[in-house]
């Protein structure tokens, strides 16, 4: 093809053409032009194109990741109110007597959804932060999702970490060496939560207050983070249906 043009060139220079061969030249120059425009243009079609797949396969893995979380959270949260409602019979200062009447066997029960109330949300961030470490984030063209994608892993999440591990550092040393030590009764922390060491009502009435005073003080703190959980539910299951409808588009 370039030698053909450039016998044509060729060929009017030697007629001494020249009014035509300018003619030529400009046309060959708006051909290469409109070809570079071409070309560019296919470029950008097949790099927008390469963007938005890798656009929706970030919102699919952010999808799994977060709707992964959010049945996490949410039998964290079914468990930690399990824990709450066993701590909130112990709490009043004046004794329960119905505790102190449990059977062995029911009062081990009572004794072992303690354990619901120090369960721990470990959240997956693995996703996010690939997407915030290779520019990935840059693909997600709706500032919604970036807003509450930052809120909820490097606010939400963090925030209750800090709380929870404050939370478990004082659960297992306090509550839990009373539970323990002194009333007896072991418990795997295992999804099924079984005992391996059950304990007595004499030793329960024993160290009863004891048991108490641990469980006002804790309550509190275990309270507020059932309610942190509560909220980052919420804004997981948000951000899971605006992916989804991102995704659709």
């Amino acid at each position: 093809m370039i030698k053909f043009f450039r016998k044509i060139r060729q060929k009017l220079l030697t007629e001494n053409k020249f009014s035509k061969y300018l003619l030529y030249a400009i046309g060959e120059i708006i051909l290469v032009v409109i070809g570079i425009l071409i070309a560019l243009s296919i470029n950008n079609w097949n790099e927008n194109r390469k963007s938005k797949n890798l656009a929706q396969e970030n919102y699919l893995n952010l999808l799994t990741s977060l709707e992964q979380d959010s049945i996490t959270v949410n039998l964290t949260i079914k468990r930690n109110t399990i824990g709450l409602d066993a701590l909130r019979k112990i709490i009043p200062l004046e004794k329960n007597v119905e505790l102190l009447e449990l059977p062995e066997d029911k009062l081990n029960e009572y004794l072992m959804s303690f354990g619901n109330a120090g369960r721990s949300f470990i959240p997956k961030s693995g996703v996010y932060n690939l997407l915030t470490s290779n520019n990935g984030f840059d693909l997600i063209k709706s500032d919604k999702i970036k807003s509450l994608l930052i809120n909820l892993y490097d606010y939400q999440y963090k925030a209750y970490e800090d709380l929870d591990s404050q939370i478990d550092n004082k659960y297992h040393n306090q509550l839990g060496s009373i539970l323990k030590e002194k009333i007896g009764i072991v418990v795997e922390y295992t999804p099924e939560l079984p005992i391996t060491q059950s304990t007595t009502p004499e030793l329960f009435e024993k160290h009863y207050f004891e048991l108490a005073s641990e469980s006002r003080d804790i309550f509190g703190m275990l309270s507020f983070n059932k309610n942190n959980l509560i909220q980052i539910e919420q804004s997981i299951n948000e951000l899971i249906s605006l992916i989804r409808d991102e995704i659709k588009k």
